[in-house]
């Protein structure tokens, strides 16, 4: 894993230090953020691909109970990797409200299939190829070739990564969809090394009126 910005034991040289901060403000300033789905719009269908190389359909997944949906860069990154095991932290909380959680990321599937082998992960790690979903719910954005070099040498090809010639990655963004489809919560940040707030998802489910109504909670 990389991108060890913190620390007294960071390993990376200054220089490298100061490509990745400048990449996470150029980020910020750039708005991208600024277009991506909020809550009271309806989410995008999408489709994503399971490790067993099948497709998993937001339809079917939304009218079994509220979704949440996770998009991480991809678990060459520790703060993707943090961010997946603060929600498997409070998964069985989830799936008591009745809810349920999938994380997409472009990476390929080994990856993926090897976070659940080991049982670290319970819920679906699913593929994006491209981005393309996350460009949906514009949370997609494009490195710039200094920077997708830069991960490179630093022990993270993308390209090999991900299975595809690309510079798309997605923000650290979360989405909470209702059985309507409906966007009740999103969380989209272009500073990836933000940790989430795992507890505020349940703040969410157990407080958003749609999602009340849904367990028959007046």
């Amino acid at each position: 894993m990389i991108d060890f910005l913190a620390g007294d034991e960071n390993p990376l040289a200054a220089e490298d230090q100061k490509i990745l901060r400048n990449s996470i403000v150029e980020l910020s300033e750039s708005k991208v953020s600024a277009g991506s789905f909020k809550a009271g719009e309806r989410a995008p269908d999408f489709t994503l691909e399971s490790i067993e190389g099948g497709e998993v359909r937001s339809t079917d997944l939304v009218r079994k109970g509220p979704l949440i949906v996770v998009f991480f860069r991809g678990l060459w990154c520790k703060y993707s990797y943090a961010t997946l095991t603060a929600l498997e932290s409070v998964n069985k909380a989830v799936i008591s409200r009745g809810a349920s959680i999938v994380a997409a990321s472009p990476q390929i599937h080994l990856f993926n299939a090897d976070m659940q082998r080991k049982k670290l992960i319970s819920f679906p790690l699913l593929r994006d190829p491209y981005s393309r979903v996350a460009m949906e719910f514009q949370v997609a954005w494009r490195l710039s070739y200094l920077l997708k070099k830069k991960y490179q040498t630093l022990g993270a090809d993308l390209d090999k990564l991900n299975g595809v010639d690309s510079e798309m990655l997605p923000m650290a963004s979360l989405f909470v969809i209702d059985k309507q489809g409906i966007i009740v919560y999103s969380e989209v940040n272009a500073n990836y090394t933000q940790p989430i707030n795992e507890e505020e998802i349940l703040l969410v489910l157990d407080n958003t009126p749609s999602l009340r109504k849904a367990r028959g909670i007046e």
